[in-house]
This record gives C-alpha cells, structure tokens and sequence, in this order.
C-alpha cells in the first residue's frame, strides 16, 4: 500500500462526476447519464451483495460499477472504459485495486460468460441491468421517443408490443441470481401499471 492511501469514495466519485456528467453517449441518453447511471448500478450492487450475504470488497464493487460505461460511446466501451479508468483513477487506487475495478468494468456485459465470473461481477452485470427497467423505464422510454420524433401511438405500440416483450425476457435470461429475476419481475410489473394508465390519462384526460 506504500504510496497509496486508503481509497476515498467521495474522490473517486468526483472523479467520476467529472468524467461523465456532462457527457452525452449517444441521443438516445440524456447528458450525464453515464454518471447517474454508473452511481445508480453501483448502489444496487451494493445492495445485493448484502441481501445475498456475499463478502465482497465494497470499495472495488463501488468504484468498478460507477464506471463501468465510462467507456460507451466508443465499441468495444468496455475495454476502454478500463483503460480509461485506470488513468482517471491513477494514484487514488493500488494496482492490485484498478486490475479488480477494471476485470469488472471489462466483463459487465459479457453475460454469455457469466457462470465463469465472480460473484462481484456477476452482482454488477446484475445491477446494471436492474436499472434498466421499473422506475427509470418511462424516462428511457420518453425519452428515446422525444429524440426520434415517435408519436403516442408508436410510442404505446412498441411499450406494449412483441419486440419490447421480447428484449424484456432477453434481459431477464441473463440475470445471474433468482432475486434479481425477482426484482426484476417486480419491476415490470411497475412499468405495465405506469404505461397502461399512461394510456387512460393520454386518452381520456382523467
């Protein structure tokens, strides 16, 4: 550890704040989504960990998840978003630290390989796709349709059709843990609910 202090989380979230909230990956995501988003994916994974009872390094499961898409906007963004980790968090990690916070950042969406990877990785892939869906779902669904110019009905034919239900249940089969599948049902449900009286109000007014 000599020459390394112990690692500051409120650092390395500013470092990540300063790094990704004004960024814009792509018109489908709002500016600063890859931070919000990596903050959001870190805290689920936190919170998994601990109702799975996994012993985990709270810190590189933090870190690693907070920037795991640091990277997108460029192909292959997981691979980049390591190295670009690794520069950004020069000096406020061990090496042995930045190799376990850039294993996760570059397996995050290798889930075909899933049975291979650890339980942390495993917890992150997990968590990114948690959120995903639920609460955030309306947001990334307004908002993909605002950029495209999508009316109502399109907007409500593709929520409520076969290709979204399909992804849904692509993203479901990659989940790694049965109470990740369990919170990801719960959270469709809320999506179904929300657009389904989404649709009443936009139809009738009250």
């Amino acid at each position: 550890m000599h020459g390394y202090e112990k690692m500051n989380l409120a650092k390395i979230e500013q470092v990540g704040f300063d790094c990704m909230a004004s960024r814009q990956d792509s018109r489908e995501r709002e500016p600063g989504w890859l931070f919000y988003h990596g903050r959001r994916v870190a805290r689920i994974a936190l919170w998994l960990a601990r109702e799975l009872a996994i012993d985990i390094d709270q810190e590189v499961i933090f870190t690693g998840a907070l920037f795991h898409d640091i990277g997108k906007g460029a192909e292959p963004h997981n691979e980049i978003g390591a190295a670009m980790t690794r520069e950004s968090l020069k000096g406020l990690c061990t090496p042995g630290e930045l190799d376990a916070i850039s294993e996760i950042i570059v397996s995050h969406n290798q889930r075909g390989c899933s049975p291979h990877f650890s339980a942390v990785i495993r917890i992150v892939q997990d968590a990114d796709v948690l959120d995903h869906v639920g609460s955030i779902g309306p947001w990334l669904a307004f908002y993909w349709s605002g950029t495209h110019n999508e009316t109502f009905d399109d907007h409500i034919r593709f929520i409520q059709g076969e290709e979204n239900a399909t992804t849904q249940k692509r993203m479901r089969s990659g989940l790694n843990f049965e109470m990740s599948r369990r919170i990801f049902d719960e959270r469709i449900e809320y999506e179904k609910r929300f657009f389904s009286e989404f649709k009443r109000v936009y139809l009738e007014g009250i």
